[in-house]
Protein backbone atom coordinates (compact mmCIF):
# COMPACT_ATOMS: atom_id res chain seq x y z
CA UNK A 1 0.00 0.00 0.00
CA UNK A 2 3.44 2.56 0.76
CA UNK A 3 4.47 1.95 -2.19
CA UNK A 4 1.16 2.84 -4.62
CA UNK A 5 0.95 6.47 -2.85
CA UNK A 6 4.37 6.79 -3.67
CA UNK A 7 3.75 6.36 -7.31
CA UNK A 8 1.36 9.72 -8.02
CA UNK A 9 3.65 11.85 -5.88
CA UNK A 10 7.15 10.49 -7.98
CA UNK A 11 4.83 11.32 -11.46
CA UNK A 12 4.05 14.50 -9.88
CA UNK A 13 7.80 15.37 -9.54
CA UNK A 14 8.50 14.16 -13.17
CA UNK A 15 5.82 16.95 -14.27
CA UNK A 16 7.31 19.49 -12.31
CA UNK A 17 10.88 18.72 -13.39
CA UNK A 18 9.83 18.94 -17.31
CA UNK A 19 7.60 22.22 -16.61
CA UNK A 20 11.17 23.87 -15.07
CA UNK A 21 13.26 22.42 -18.16
CA UNK A 22 10.79 23.75 -21.18
CA UNK A 23 11.01 26.94 -18.82
CA UNK A 24 14.49 27.42 -18.45
CA UNK A 25 15.01 26.37 -22.91
CA UNK A 26 12.32 28.79 -23.24
CA UNK A 27 13.60 31.39 -21.15
CA UNK A 28 17.19 31.34 -22.26
CA UNK A 29 16.24 31.01 -26.16
CA UNK A 30 14.47 34.17 -25.30
CA UNK A 31 17.58 35.76 -23.62
CA UNK A 32 19.99 34.41 -26.47
CA UNK A 33 17.80 35.46 -29.25
CA UNK A 34 17.33 39.48 -27.62
CA UNK A 35 21.26 39.30 -27.56
CA UNK A 36 21.22 38.33 -31.29
CA UNK A 37 18.87 40.96 -31.97
CA UNK A 38 21.36 43.53 -29.88
CA UNK A 39 24.40 42.05 -31.43
CA UNK A 40 23.25 42.62 -35.00
CA UNK A 41 20.35 45.86 -35.02
CA UNK A 42 17.83 43.80 -36.09
CA UNK A 43 14.33 43.13 -34.32
CA UNK A 44 13.68 40.35 -32.35
CA UNK A 45 13.14 37.15 -35.38
CA UNK A 46 10.96 34.71 -33.23
CA UNK A 47 8.82 34.97 -30.13
CA UNK A 48 9.71 32.37 -27.36
CA UNK A 49 5.50 32.28 -26.44
CA UNK A 50 4.76 31.40 -29.94
CA UNK A 51 3.94 27.57 -30.21
CA UNK A 52 4.65 27.63 -33.83
CA UNK A 53 8.47 29.20 -33.86
CA UNK A 54 11.02 28.00 -35.37
CA UNK A 55 14.75 28.23 -34.73
CA UNK A 56 16.33 31.38 -37.21
CA UNK A 57 19.43 30.48 -38.57
CA UNK A 58 22.66 30.51 -36.51
CA UNK A 59 25.07 33.42 -36.57
CA UNK A 60 27.47 33.78 -39.15
CA UNK A 61 25.81 32.36 -41.48
CA UNK A 62 25.65 33.57 -45.19
CA UNK A 63 22.23 35.58 -45.92
CA UNK A 64 20.85 36.01 -49.63
CA UNK A 65 21.88 38.80 -50.88
CA UNK A 66 19.56 41.44 -53.13
CA UNK A 67 19.95 41.21 -56.62
CA UNK A 68 21.95 43.71 -57.90
CA UNK A 69 20.75 46.41 -60.23
CA UNK A 70 21.55 45.85 -64.12
CA UNK A 71 24.63 48.11 -65.55
CA UNK A 72 23.79 50.80 -67.04
CA UNK A 73 24.46 50.59 -70.84
CA UNK A 74 24.44 53.82 -72.64
CA UNK A 75 22.89 53.65 -75.86
CA UNK A 76 24.34 53.58 -79.33
CA UNK A 77 22.49 56.76 -81.57
CA UNK A 78 23.16 56.55 -85.80
CA UNK A 79 25.58 59.41 -86.83
CA UNK A 80 24.00 62.80 -87.64
CA UNK A 81 25.82 63.63 -90.94
CA UNK A 82 25.12 66.12 -93.56
CA UNK A 83 22.28 66.40 -96.06
CA UNK A 84 21.82 68.17 -99.49
CA UNK A 85 18.42 69.51 -97.73
CA UNK A 86 20.86 70.26 -94.20
CA UNK A 87 24.13 70.95 -94.42
CA UNK A 88 24.78 71.18 -90.54
CA UNK A 89 23.00 69.03 -88.65
CA UNK A 90 21.05 70.70 -85.99
CA UNK A 91 21.53 70.35 -82.02
CA UNK A 92 18.48 71.73 -79.90
CA UNK A 93 20.40 72.73 -76.49
CA UNK A 94 17.92 73.41 -73.37
CA UNK A 95 19.52 74.17 -70.00
CA UNK A 96 20.13 76.85 -67.36
CA UNK A 97 22.98 79.57 -67.33
CA UNK A 98 26.01 77.53 -68.37
CA UNK A 99 24.43 76.35 -71.20
CA UNK A 100 23.76 80.49 -71.86
CA UNK A 101 27.41 80.84 -71.98
CA UNK A 102 27.57 82.37 -68.26
CA UNK A 103 31.28 82.66 -67.38
CA UNK A 104 32.63 82.69 -70.92
CA UNK A 105 34.23 85.74 -72.23
CA UNK A 106 32.22 86.25 -75.17
CA UNK A 107 29.52 83.93 -77.61
CA UNK A 108 32.00 82.61 -79.40
CA UNK A 109 33.89 81.24 -76.45
CA UNK A 110 30.24 79.15 -74.73
CA UNK A 111 30.62 75.47 -75.27
CA UNK A 112 27.26 75.65 -76.76
CA UNK A 113 29.27 77.43 -79.85
CA UNK A 114 32.68 75.74 -78.87
CA UNK A 115 30.36 72.60 -79.97
CA UNK A 116 28.97 73.85 -83.37
CA UNK A 117 32.16 74.76 -84.27
CA UNK A 118 34.24 71.98 -83.65
CA UNK A 119 31.37 68.93 -84.83
CA UNK A 120 30.39 71.35 -87.73
CA UNK A 121 26.65 71.11 -86.30
CA UNK A 122 24.12 73.87 -85.77
CA UNK A 123 23.73 73.78 -81.94
CA UNK A 124 20.49 76.36 -80.74
CA UNK A 125 20.35 77.11 -77.46
CA UNK A 126 16.93 77.47 -75.09
CA UNK A 127 18.55 78.47 -71.89
CA UNK A 128 17.86 80.97 -69.12
CA UNK A 129 19.99 81.41 -66.08
CA UNK A 130 19.25 79.72 -62.72
CA UNK A 131 17.14 77.45 -64.17
CA UNK A 132 16.52 73.83 -62.96
CA UNK A 133 14.15 71.11 -62.98
CA UNK A 134 12.64 72.76 -60.07
CA UNK A 135 11.62 76.36 -59.82
CA UNK A 136 13.71 77.83 -57.03
CA UNK A 137 10.91 80.65 -56.55
CA UNK A 138 8.55 82.34 -58.69
CA UNK A 139 10.53 84.48 -61.05
CA UNK A 140 12.80 81.13 -61.99
CA UNK A 141 11.98 79.44 -65.02
CA UNK A 142 12.03 75.46 -64.84
CA UNK A 143 13.70 72.99 -68.17
CA UNK A 144 10.30 71.70 -68.60
CA UNK A 145 9.00 75.28 -69.13
CA UNK A 146 11.52 75.75 -71.24
CA UNK A 147 11.09 73.01 -73.35
CA UNK A 148 7.24 73.46 -73.39
CA UNK A 149 8.10 77.26 -74.73
CA UNK A 150 10.75 76.36 -77.30
CA UNK A 151 10.02 76.64 -80.93
CA UNK A 152 10.11 73.17 -81.74
CA UNK A 153 9.05 73.52 -85.12
CA UNK A 154 11.16 76.28 -86.62
CA UNK A 155 14.06 74.49 -85.02
CA UNK A 156 13.50 71.04 -86.16
CA UNK A 157 16.35 69.72 -84.13
CA UNK A 158 17.92 66.32 -84.89
CA UNK A 159 19.38 65.75 -81.62
CA UNK A 160 18.69 66.73 -78.15
CA UNK A 161 20.73 67.98 -75.16
CA UNK A 162 19.74 69.08 -71.70
CA UNK A 163 22.29 70.37 -68.68
CA UNK A 164 20.94 71.72 -65.76
CA UNK A 165 21.26 71.45 -62.37
CA UNK A 166 18.98 70.19 -59.45
CA UNK A 167 17.69 73.08 -57.23
CA UNK A 168 20.00 73.35 -54.02
CA UNK A 169 20.54 72.43 -51.50
CA UNK A 170 18.62 69.66 -50.03
CA UNK A 171 16.09 69.40 -53.50
CA UNK A 172 13.15 67.21 -53.46
CA UNK A 173 14.18 64.13 -55.10
CA UNK A 174 10.72 62.87 -55.60
CA UNK A 175 9.36 65.58 -57.33
CA UNK A 176 12.56 66.60 -58.92
CA UNK A 177 12.53 62.84 -60.42
CA UNK A 178 9.01 63.46 -61.85
CA UNK A 179 9.98 66.40 -63.46
CA UNK A 180 12.54 64.66 -65.17
CA UNK A 181 9.95 62.15 -66.04
CA UNK A 182 7.90 64.71 -67.35
CA UNK A 183 10.45 66.47 -69.59
CA UNK A 184 11.18 63.38 -70.88
CA UNK A 185 7.83 61.74 -71.66
CA UNK A 186 7.59 65.24 -73.46
CA UNK A 187 10.55 64.88 -75.52
CA UNK A 188 9.56 61.67 -76.32
CA UNK A 189 6.02 62.63 -77.76
CA UNK A 190 7.42 66.05 -79.42
CA UNK A 191 10.84 64.22 -80.93
CA UNK A 192 9.98 60.67 -81.36
CA UNK A 193 13.03 58.76 -81.87
CA UNK A 194 15.67 62.15 -81.78
CA UNK A 195 18.94 61.14 -79.78
CA UNK A 196 18.56 62.68 -76.45
CA UNK A 197 21.46 63.73 -73.91
CA UNK A 198 20.90 64.42 -70.52
CA UNK A 199 24.00 66.25 -68.53
CA UNK A 200 23.51 65.59 -64.62
CA UNK A 201 24.47 67.80 -61.73
CA UNK A 202 28.33 69.60 -62.27
CA UNK A 203 27.92 70.33 -58.54
CA UNK A 204 25.19 68.26 -56.93
CA UNK A 205 26.28 70.00 -53.36
CA UNK A 206 24.04 69.23 -50.73
CA UNK A 207 23.05 66.32 -52.54
CA UNK A 208 23.50 62.37 -51.39
CA UNK A 209 24.96 60.12 -53.59
CA UNK A 210 22.00 57.69 -53.36
CA UNK A 211 20.08 60.75 -54.45
CA UNK A 212 21.86 61.79 -56.96
CA UNK A 213 21.92 58.06 -58.09
CA UNK A 214 18.08 58.49 -57.98
CA UNK A 215 17.78 61.65 -60.32
CA UNK A 216 20.10 60.07 -62.87
CA UNK A 217 18.26 57.04 -63.26
CA UNK A 218 15.19 58.95 -63.79
CA UNK A 219 16.69 59.92 -67.15
CA UNK A 220 18.17 56.59 -67.59
CA UNK A 221 14.60 55.21 -67.89
CA UNK A 222 13.97 56.73 -71.53
CA UNK A 223 15.41 54.38 -74.14
CA UNK A 224 17.41 56.20 -76.62
CA UNK A 225 18.72 58.53 -73.89
CA UNK A 226 22.17 58.86 -73.41
CA UNK A 227 22.94 60.12 -69.50
CA UNK A 228 26.46 61.88 -68.81
CA UNK A 229 27.50 62.53 -65.40
CA UNK A 230 30.16 64.66 -65.24
CA UNK A 231 31.34 64.08 -61.42
CA UNK A 232 31.77 60.83 -62.83
CA UNK A 233 33.55 61.32 -66.25
CA UNK A 234 35.90 63.64 -64.95
CA UNK A 235 35.06 67.24 -66.21
CA UNK A 236 33.45 68.39 -63.14
CA UNK A 237 36.26 70.26 -61.52
CA UNK A 238 35.88 73.35 -63.91
CA UNK A 239 38.07 76.63 -64.14
CA UNK A 240 35.60 78.85 -62.40
CA UNK A 241 35.56 82.81 -61.91
CA UNK A 242 34.08 84.55 -58.71
CA UNK A 243 30.57 83.92 -60.11
CA UNK A 244 30.79 80.40 -59.90
CA UNK A 245 30.55 80.31 -63.17
CA UNK A 246 33.29 78.17 -65.72
CA UNK A 247 35.86 80.48 -67.76
CA UNK A 248 36.75 80.07 -71.60
CA UNK A 249 38.90 77.00 -70.32
CA UNK A 250 35.89 75.60 -68.37
CA UNK A 251 33.84 75.97 -71.75
CA UNK A 252 36.37 74.22 -73.53
CA UNK A 253 36.38 70.85 -71.16
CA UNK A 254 32.94 70.88 -71.34
CA UNK A 255 32.79 70.82 -74.97
CA UNK A 256 35.65 68.70 -75.44
CA UNK A 257 33.65 66.35 -73.23
CA UNK A 258 30.78 65.88 -75.07
CA UNK A 259 32.47 65.53 -78.01
CA UNK A 260 34.20 62.50 -76.87
CA UNK A 261 30.80 61.18 -75.47
CA UNK A 262 29.25 61.76 -78.77
CA UNK A 263 31.93 60.08 -80.46
CA UNK A 264 31.08 56.81 -78.28
CA UNK A 265 27.52 57.16 -78.58
CA UNK A 266 28.24 57.35 -81.99
CA UNK A 267 26.50 60.64 -83.05
CA UNK A 268 29.91 61.58 -84.18
CA UNK A 269 31.93 59.88 -86.68
CA UNK A 270 35.36 58.26 -85.08
CA UNK A 271 33.97 56.67 -82.18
Amino acid sequence: MGRRREAPVAAILVALLAVGVVGGTGYAWSRWNDQVATDTDVESVVDPGSRDEQLPDAPGLPTAEPEPEPAYEPPTFSTLTPTANRPRPVLLLVGDGWAAGEGASGDDASYAARLGSDLGWDVRVVAEPGASYLAADEAGATIPELWADAPLADIDPDAVLVQADYPAPDPDVDAVTAAISELGDRIGADLPGAPVVAISSFRPDGVSAKDETAMTRAWRAFDGTLVLRPTRLGFADLPTGPAGNPLDAGHELIATSLEEAFREAGLVPGG
